[in-house]
């Protein structure tokens, strides 16, 4: 006789299988609210999440509802990131919601932009926290899938461009609901690493929700705290995501962010041909151009007849002295001739002149006599002839009167 379950023992065994599945335990669902209950009370959610064909019951927890930054209601399509297990009182599976986000152009829009405004509130996408995107790199980290075509593009085009770059790979998912948290971990562990001067982070193309994973916080935070430049090549060109703008650099696509990652190095390889040769050139015009000026000075008779220009000196110096002797002597000459007459001029003015006429000097204590006031009778006055020096007595002292004929 087979075992007799209770119904207890029985919800509690279906609930454990699915408990166990490692899908049902986490995974994003997409469907429309119905039947939406908010319990003031304990602050838990309640409703139906349905589709065109079936419905399941839901129930998000007010520790998990805190955290929305919408209000959710009956007819709003949403995407959930759940798990699926059975209340066993009832007897009844439903989904355990973890995270709801609005789907929809509106929805989904609406979400990402108060998402946008809360990471730009934290300067998560500041250009003066940009960090510039080394010129030269020789190894480069990845962060993607291993399996992805995105991988492969970028190793193409970097092998291209650069044969000798090296590659460091972290394999991460790049959709569903363990995505953000493995692509931030490669972010992390590559900066850990610490041997990589760039690193790319992205994908291929997909829907819109394939990109969700890249619109996530844990993956603009990362890229924000990373120390390395960081480059986002996420989707196709006109696929934009919330880590495009937290990235220092944004490619279109996974092989433009290859091209922006390493330089050109055949490019380069010519580029730096060209410059030989330009240089080779250039130093070929300077060496014809001396080459030639020396030829040239070579030609000169100095270098045939060198005593010639020694002769051609000599008889220009010969004739600098003759002009500077001639020079001296007029010179010599004149200032002869002017001190002469200098001398004759200041001779007719000397006072010995004027005595040889019968004039005197007369002085009172070595002060020149020029008027009568400074003499008085009995006062001793010297006398300064031409041919002698007297000394006299002051007698008598009588104004005369002259007068001119």
């Amino acid at each position: 006789m087979k075992e007799i379950l209770t119904v207890t023992e029985l919800n509690s065994y279906i609930a454990n299988l699915l408990d166990s599945d490692p899908f049902l335990g986490q995974l994003w669902l997409r469907g429309e609210i119905s039947g939406f209950r908010l319990y003031q009370q304990s602050g838990h959610m309640y409703f139906t999440l349905k589709d065109e064909d079936s419905t399941i019951s839901a129930v998000m927890f007010k520790s998990r509802a805190r955290g929305l930054k919408f209000k959710p209601k009956d007819g709003m399509e949403v995407l959930l990131r759940a798990s699926v297990s059975v209340f066993a009182r009832q007897g009844k599976y439903q989904l355990y919601v973890e995270e709801m986000q609005p789907y929809g152009i509106g929805g989904l829009f609406l979400y990402l932009e108060e998402l946008k405004k809360k990471l730009a509130a934290k300067g998560y996408f500041a250009p003066e926290r940009k960090k510039a995107i080394p010129a030269f790199v020789q190894r480069v980290g990845i962060v993607t899938s291993q399996d992805g075509a995105a991988l492969r593009d970028i190793c193409r085009i970097l092998k291209q461009r650069h044969p000798g770059v090296e590659v460091v790979l972290v394999h991460s998912s790049v959709q569903g609901s363990e995505a953000p948290g493995e692509l931030a971990e490669g972010l992390r562990l590559l900066n850990s690493y610490g041997e990589v001067e760039l690193i790319i982070i992205g994908r291929g193309g997909g829907s819109y929700e394939d990109l969700m994973a890249f619109n996530s916080e844990l993956v603009v935070q990362a890229i924000y705290e990373s120390n390395i430049p960081v480059i986002s090549a996420v989707g196709h060109e006109v696929d934009f995501t919330l880590a495009d703008l937290a990235a220092d650099l944004r490619a279109a696509t996974p092989s433009q962010a290859a091209s922006l990652a390493v330089a050109d190095m055949q490019a380069l390889s010519r580029q730096l041909d060209n410059y030989q040769q330009r240089l080779l050139r250039a130093m070929q015009r300077k060496l014809l151009y001396y080459t030639e000026i020396i030829d040239r000075l070579m030609m000169k008779r100095i270098w045939k007849q060198p005593r010639s220009l020694l002769h051609m000196r000599e008889e220009l110096l010969s004739q600098l002295e003759k002009r500077l002797s001639r020079g001296m002597t007029e010179t010599f000459r004149e200032k002869k001739m002017r001190l002469s007459m200098n001398v004759a001029a200041l001779d007719s003015l000397s006072p010995l002149k004027i005595m040889e006429r019968g004039y005197v000097l007369l002085q009172k204590e070595g002060r020149i006599i020029r008027d009568e006031q400074q003499v008085q009778i009995g006062d001793r006055l010297e006398v300064a002839m031409r041919h002698a020096d007297l000394e006299i007595e002051v007698i008598k002292k009588e104004r005369v009167k002259r007068w001119k004929s």
